[in-house]
């Protein structure tokens, strides 16, 4: 979502300029959009700036409504750039996370009708032992499900897969993808796809039903939502399958947008985010919640409730979770709803609880249009502290220190991967706090402060657990504080300078040898191995970090794999390191033999603990 946007070619500019399709408009004179704009402009609004900007997208699509009146319906761009097949009505595009309100609206109908406590523990609706690797015996409620604070870090098992035949049941997946369980429930929030897949599971315990025939039998058909598919391969609307290999992917390389095929990647924790669909199924059902009689419900106080803030910042009635649904301000308007990507999909639905109105945007790869149409449908974000958190006298803690993202992976290898979003914040003057130079932080009151980055603002905490471990809340993305972190770069760093000093010395080797001049000195050949397996280790933490951002984790074979040849490097080490202690106090040893075994030793010892710090038994889960 922070991808910055480039120009492609120019010719490609001119032609996806031409392909600007306007599917409906059903303007009610007189009617405005919160920006301002009428309804009857608004279609003209958008279709300007898709022309003015055809480098910022391959293909959208969008809609606004009011309720459930489409007011605008437009296609742009390319379904299929290469062979020239225009997006419109029946392309289709992945939810991504909007597929998340699903589960929150089901676990909502399943309250209304008395068969849900959302502030019971998930453990009395799951199977007996169905999490194993909790680590605080605190209950886990629905509501921390839908807050995103029960606890879990970052998954580091494979979440998707690009094989129909290797697609398993919810349970089982839910099962083999526990992660690890980092924060007390309640304390830290923390986004997680595992925690909103597993609500959808608790849905299929309540009713006896499959997540995905659930939705259908009450959510999907009773809209009327033909084009819309659930499970991970989409095989549960035969259209949607058939339809879906036709929308082709594009990056934007920075140089241009480059074609990434279909890509064709089944998420398997299907309730986070595998819905898929057209722009028109996904205005008909953004629109029958902003209806104030919501059709999904019986009773009007059960959509009320589910946009009430149950998640708050500390000291004021300013929501980050309404029940799972997101917010987020533009103006004076603050709108619901959720945004969502996947490999080769973006997309957001937003919408104004007390008007109506609201947006739905998808696109493929990812771009301005995301951002850019929803401005010209609610007006600009701003950064104006609001007139509500007038600063005090009341200041808070000193937040100053070193924070990584509560989401990421807090185990294993793949933990090097979190330390680019090392932020550091820096004190400025008394409240006031510099942000790794590129956002601000102003104490407002007590634990409530403001945060500016890129000209928007928003609402931050910043407070303490127990244990004295610094939080900075920034919604459903919380930042914790790691004092050891730089120690623990340096040390990665090192272990990572290990590896090229290691290919040199073998490659200075191989040259000796080959010139008949190499001479032989004790463990030669396992400190040459040891040197070898330096490159292997860092190389097969290189391999998993690319198999992982395609699969978004390991299967248990290759972490099986992983944690043994890690393992044999470790042995490796320690044996190299062993057998240098004992010539390095045998007769008749030359100095700078000496100096040798001594690097030798410290470079094996530093590479052992390297990989023991980044928890690598835990990470492999074996």
């Amino acid at each position: 979502m922070r991808k910055s946007m480039k120009q492609i070619l120019a010719i490609l500019m001119v032609a996806i300029f031409l392909i600007n399709i306007p599917l409906t408009v059903q303007a009610a004179p007189g009617n405005v959009t919160p920006s301002g704009v009428a309804f009857d402009e608004i279609g003209s609004e958008i279709e300007k700036w898709a022309a003015e900007n055809p480098e910022e997208y391959v293909s959208f699509v969008t809609a606004v409504f009011k309720e459930d009146e489409i007011v605008y319906e437009g296609a742009f761009g390319y379904a299929d750039r290469e062979n020239g097949i225009a997006a419109d009505a029946d392309t289709v595009y992945e939810w991504g996370s909007i597929s998340k309100t699903l589960i929150w609206v089901s676990v909502m109908q399943l309250w209304e009708r008395g068969e849900i406590d959302l502030e019971k523990d998930i453990g009395e609706y799951l199977p007996e032992g169905f999490l194993r690797k909790l680590k605080y015996d605190d209950p886990i409620t629905i509501l921390n499900l839908m807050n995103h604070n029960a606890g879990w870090s970052e998954n580091v098992w494979a979440l998707q897969t690009d094989d129909e035949e290797r697609i398993k049941s919810l349970g089982e997946v839910l099962q083999k993808t526990e992660p690890v369980q980092v924060y007390r429930p309640g304390e830290v929030s923390s986004y997680s796809n595992y925690g909103a897949a597993l609500a959808g599971y608790v849905v299929e315990c309540i009713t006896g039903q499959s997540f995905h025939e659930y939705v259908h039998e009450n959510i999907f058909e009773p809209l009327g939502m033909e084009h819309t598919s659930l499970l991970p391969a989409h095989n549960d609307n035969e259209w949607v399958y058939e339809q879906r290999p036709k929308t082709v992917c594009y990056t934007n390389t920075g140089a241009g947008w480059v074609s990434a095929g279909p890509q064709l990647m089944y998420v398997m924790p299907y309730p986070a985010g595998a819905a898929t669909g057209t722009i028109s199924d996904m205005a008909i059902y953004a629109g029958s919640l902003a209806r104030k009689d919501c059709p999904l419900f019986e009773n009007p106080e059960t959509r009320e409730l589910l946009f009430t803030p149950s998640a708050t910042y500390n000291g004021t009635d300013i929501g980050y979770s309404y029940h799972g649904f997101l917010s987020s301000v533009y103006g004076e308007t603050v709108v619901l709803g959720h945004n969502g990507s996947t490999n080769g999909f973006c997309s957001q639905m937003f919408f104004d609880v007390e008007t109506g109105v609201g947006t739905v945007v998808m696109m493929t790869g990812m771009g301005l249009p995301i951002m850019e149409i929803p401005k010209i449908v609610f007006g600009d974000v701003s950064a104006e502290m609001p007139a509500e958190l007038v600063a005090s006298e009341d200041a808070g803690d000193d937040i100053s220190g070193m924070y990584i993202g509560a989401r990421s992976m807090r185990h294993g290898p793949l933990k090097l991967i979190s330390l680019v979003g090392l932020l550091p914040v820096v004190s400025v003057q008394e409240g006031e706090y510099n942000v790794a130079g590129i956002a601000t932080i102003q104490n407002v009151s007590g634990e409530l402060f403001w945060l500016v980055q890129e000209g928007q603002g928003l609402p931050t905490e910043g407070y303490r657990l127990e244990d004295g471990t610094g939080v900075l809340n920034l919604g459903l993305q919380s930042f914790v504080e790691e004092p050891a972190l730089v120690a623990y770069l340096a040390l990665i760093v090192f272990y990572v300078i290990c590896v090229p000093v290691a290919a040199i010395l073998l490659l200075i080797k191989l040259i000796l040898l080959i010139a008949k001049k190499f001479k032989k000195y004790e463990g030669a050949a396992l400190i040459a191995v040891a040197q070898f397996a330096k490159i292997l280790s860092v190389g097969v933490v290189i391999f998993w970090i690319s198999v992982y951002r395609t699969q978004y984790g390991l299967t248990s074979a290759q972490g099986i794999i992983g944690c043994l040849i890690q393992i044999v490097c470790m042995l490796t080490y320690l044996a190299s390191a062993g057998i240098s202690a004992k010539a390095l106090f045998a007769k008749d040893v030359k100095v700078i033999r000496r100096i040798q075994y001594v690097i030798n030793i410290l470079a094996n010892v530093i590479c052992v603990v390297a990989v023991f710090s980044l928890e690598l038994i835990r990470f492999w889960n074996v």
